[in-house]
């Protein structure tokens, strides 16, 4: 199958996967509004995100090395290298879990206080912070298997297993709370939703032959722990500045603000955190395909089409960021029942770090891909660091735009700067070129993007959610559909999606 025929298939399932994971979310989010009060949800977010901090601490970066690592030796189909990554990998994940749950069950001891959660709410936080771990560590080993899928570039395969956990998560979520459950009916239907994915991927991965043959699994050995274990250690500490910044605004929320303002937080963030699967997919899918150039060394190639990449993800995070601040408020009042809401200026300030973030995570997944990382493996960490220092001083003062401006500012002074000047340093490019070629149209449609969503939230501001909701969608998706097409992309790019939708290319080329 070509590379693009995996991307088209891979695309296509991801937006099948996001569809149902937004159909999850404001299913579960509007089941617990009615079975569970503001509190117990915060406390239920606030686990969710110590949690998984915890496994991301505990990989020790050893999942992004193994899943990159198996690119370079799945088309060895003759020796023992490909099977020998396999059984190494398995090994230390499957140590990595018993790490995840012995951690997490000695951290709950001291966590709930110095997240100050109220003392009524402090025994069942440490129950569910031992069992989510738990449960974490039970299904970890189990990624060695979407690894594989995904190595193989059949990111179609592993969002099908994701659809079929949402399924299933969410019927379990149902019969827990019917069956009085509370809190704990969150913690076994995660954990159901997570098994049903991994028995999946499993028999996909032997359906498609993707094991190595009898004879060439090799044995776990040290050359290749220490191959994983370098290239992790970089890794792990990339991740750990990016979860810094991921997971680390609701416990300063927690700490400034209390368990409600977690609480509002989830809920007015969480059309955005959905929408960031919808845009990153665009590189996430293209991941293996560029790393596959990179191995192989097309270079030219690699540099055109991640060119391609980040205009496309650029324009995608403009106009659906800007989407996003203007439908928010009136989404969240319908989804909510009007029992959560924050400022506009929150939604307009979301927009901008979500179209920052979007554009600089390119540069720094580019990095990684090369396994060169370098100095980079610190600058997160800095930047992570820096959020939470500056978010502790700006929240209790400036709430909600404080956690996010702490988000903006450290984006851009840390792993952006950084970001960019590795880029261009790898293909030998100068600031000139990169801005005015891949950058200034998503500049440009962002700002415009932006005066439409200002005009059409200052015309509707008056009227009911639901017909705000449906007026902006409808009029800001039909406004900028032609400076999307006109001003946003480039005449090569116009040209070349038009003649792969007649069918002139697709199937005849790889990408």
């Amino acid at each position: 199958m070509s590379r693009l025929k995996k991307f088209t298939y891979s695309i296509l399932s991801g937006y099948a996967v996001l569809g149902a994971n937004i159909f999850y979310t404001l299913a579960s989010g509007a089941l617990a509004l009615h079975y569970l009060s503001m509190k117990e949800i915060g406390l239920w977010a606030l686990v969710s995100q110590m949690a998984n901090f915890n496994v991301v601490f505990m990989d020790l970066g050893m999942s992004g090395s193994l899943s990159r690592i198996l690119i370079d030796h799945k088309d060895d189909k003759e020796s023992t290298n490909y099977g020998t990554v396999i059984q190494t990998g398995a090994l230390v994940l499957l140590v990595q879990a018993c790490l995840i749950a012995v951690v997490g069950a000695i951290i709950s001891i001291w966590l709930p206080e110095w997240m100050k959660v109220e003392e009524k709410f402090q025994h069942i936080f440490q129950q569910l912070m031992i069992f989510q771990c738990v449960a974490l560590g039970a299904t970890f080993a189990g990624r060695i298997f979407s690894f594989i899928l995904t190595a193989h570039q059949r990111y179609d395969i592993y969002n099908y297993a994701n659809i079929g956990g949402f399924v299933v998560n969410l019927f379990t979520l149902w019969l827990g709370f019917e069956c009085h459950w509370g809190l704990y009916s969150l913690l076994t239907s995660a954990f159901a939703g997570s098994m049903f994915s991994i028995v999946l991927s499993v028999w996909a991965v032997r359906r498609l032959g993707f094991l190595p043959a009898k004879n060439n699994w090799g044995k776990p050995n040290r050359a290749t722990f220490h191959e994983l274990f370098m290239f992790g250690t970089d890794v792990f500490l990339l991740s750990i500045g990016q979860q810094l910044i991921s997971f680390s605004a609701i416990p300063v929320i927690s700490r400034t603000m209390g368990l409600d303002a977690v609480a509002v937080w989830s809920y007015t963030t969480k059309v955005f955190t959905l929408a960031q699967q919808l845009v990153y997919r665009i590189y996430d899918f293209s991941g293996g395909a560029l790393a596959e150039m990179l191995v192989r060394g097309e270079t030219e190639r690699l540099k055109k089409r991640f060119g391609d990449v980040t205009i496309l993800t650029g324009l995608a995070a403009a106009g659906v960021g800007t989407m996003l601040a203007l439908c928010n408020e009136s989404f969240v009042a319908i989804w909510t029942h009007g029992r959560i809401a924050w400022h506009p200026l929150n939604n307009a300030l979301m927009a901008v770090s979500f179209f920052i973030y979007a554009s600089v995570r390119l540069s720094i997944g580019l990095v990684a891909m090369t396994k060169k990382i370098g100095f980079m493996k610190f600058i997160y960490f800095f930047e992570g660091a820096a959020f939470v220092i500056l978010g502790l001083l700006l929240a209790p003062h400036w709430g909600f735009p404080g956690i996010i401006v702490s988000g903006i500012l450290t984006d851009l002074f840390f792993s952006g700067a950084f970001g960019m000047r590795r880029t261009l340093r790898y293909f030998d490019m100068i600031w000139r070129e990169m801005f005015e070629g891949w950058l200034l149209r998503s500049l440009v449609f962002f700002g415009i993007s932006g005066m439409v969503a200002l005009g059409l939230w200052f015309i509707t501001r008056h009227w009911s959610a639901p017909l705000r909701l449906a007026a902006n969608a409808t009029l800001f998706g039909l406004i900028i559909l032609i400076p999307l097409w006109r001003t946003g992309l480039p005449e090569y790019l116009r040209s070349e999606i038009t003649s792969r939708l007649k069918g002139k290319i697709y199937g005849r080329k790889n990408v």
